[in-house]
């Protein structure tokens, strides 16, 4: 019988920290669709784009000095905090009889795409605020 895949809370954590906030709104909608939770799944949808929104129209405009890492090591705990909470902790993925743990290779390989994606999304941005003249680059 095959088993139906979760990420795990690290997991969660760790691709949304590499993958960016796109990957941190897959990874949750992605367990939440698996648990049968659609209206969460969707919440999700809904809450990462406003927070994806809020970021790109926040980026390009926070001081030199702001520290790179502090934004991603807060959605990624945040993202992580979400799936240790109304989703399954790792021991609980195991011990269902349901649920399986989903390959870290596969974590990896969606966050290396996100991160890619979120940095296009992001350039272009840059690039039209430029051609407009909010920023230079």
């Amino acid at each position: 019988m095959e088993t139906s895949r979760l990420y795990t809370p690290l997991q969660v954590r760790l691709g949304s920290f590499l993958g960016g906030p796109i990957a941190a709104a897959y990874f949750l909608r992605e367990n939440f669709r698996v648990l049968g939770k659609v209206t969460e799944a969707r919440s999700t949808v809904v809450w990462g784009a406003a927070f994806i929104a809020g970021l790109m129209v926040l980026l390009p405009f926070l001081p030199e000095r702001f520290p790179n890492y502090l934004i991603p090591l807060l959605y990624s705990y945040a993202a992580g905090s979400v799936a240790g909470k109304w989703q399954l902790q790792k021991q609980a993925i195991l011990t269902s009889g349901i649920y399986g743990v989903q390959s870290n290779w596969r974590v990896f390989g969606l966050a290396l795409l996100f991160m890619i994606a979120f940095m296009i999304i992001l350039f272009a941005e840059l690039f039209c605020l430029n051609g407009l003249g909010l920023i230079h680059l």
